[in-house]
């Protein structure tokens, strides 16, 4: 078999991302200039980046493992840097984290359902009419007819979002009620015969608003190192 990439090219490859790496830093550097934290920011930032890594605040001998390479006494530098680049990101994206959490909603709502996956549609539609006779439930025909997890979990799926499954099957569940059970639908190469559990809306907390912050800040990064570097 032949290898996929020549060494030359897993060079090149290395090469860029590491310019885009060093070119991201040096972008997030100059934008968050301006945002220095106030001291009982990074005091408060520092005290927590010690407990977490289990370090003396006061006089760190040791380096995480994520940050070998960096000197003992120059980690608070990075913890200021994280601090600073975090206000910027806030003060920058924070105003538009709303808008764009609305635009990602119907993606990061989520679900739980049950599930049967058959590759015969005979098949699924009997496994519908026994369940919607309350001849057997999903629990019991799990273990013979379902596929993947489901084997193990009486055919309960979820909570899963909307986003990070088939976009045939997302529609489905999304537009069917709570307790409702769906009669035999087709998604790629399977039958399924599905209800719907729990709908579960996200709701724009501290934690999706961080999130959708993160996610614009990342957008941000992508515009402005996406090119090829300059000869």
């Amino acid at each position: 078999m032949a290898e996929m990439f020549t060494e030359s090219q897993v060079a090149e490859l290395a090469s860029r991302r590491l310019w885009r790496s060093l070119l991201a830093s040096r972008l997030l550097d100059e934008a968050s200039a301006g945002f220095p934290p106030e001291a009982v920011e990074l005091d408060a930032a520092w005290q927590s980046f010690c407990k977490r890594h289990r370090i003396d605040p006061e006089a760190p001998a040791s380096v995480p493992p994520e940050f070998i390479g960096c000197p003992a006494d120059r980690l608070k530098e990075v913890v200021e840097r994280e601090v600073r680049v975090a206000k910027w990101k806030r003060a920058v994206f924070g105003p538009g984290a709303e808008a764009h959490f609305e635009k990602r909603k119907p993606n990061l709502d989520r679900v739980v359902y049950s599930l049967l996956r058959v590759k015969d549609a005979g098949l699924a539609r009997e496994l519908w009419f026994r369940i919607k006779e309350g001849e057997a439930t999903f629990a019991e025909l799990a273990p013979d007819y379902a596929s993947g997890n489901e084997v193990y979990t009486a055919g309960i799926v979820g909570p899963a979002a909307f986003g990070a499954m088939h976009p045939a099957l997302a529609g489905v569940l999304r537009s069917a009620r709570p307790g409702e059970l769906l009669k035999p639908f087709a998604v790629a190469e399977w039958f399924l015969v599905a209800r719907v559990e729990h709908q579960l809306p996200v709701e724009f907390d501290e934690a999706v608003t961080h999130q959708m912050i993160e996610e614009l800040a990342a957008q941000w990064l992508e515009t402005r190192t996406h090119g090829r570097p300059t000869e």
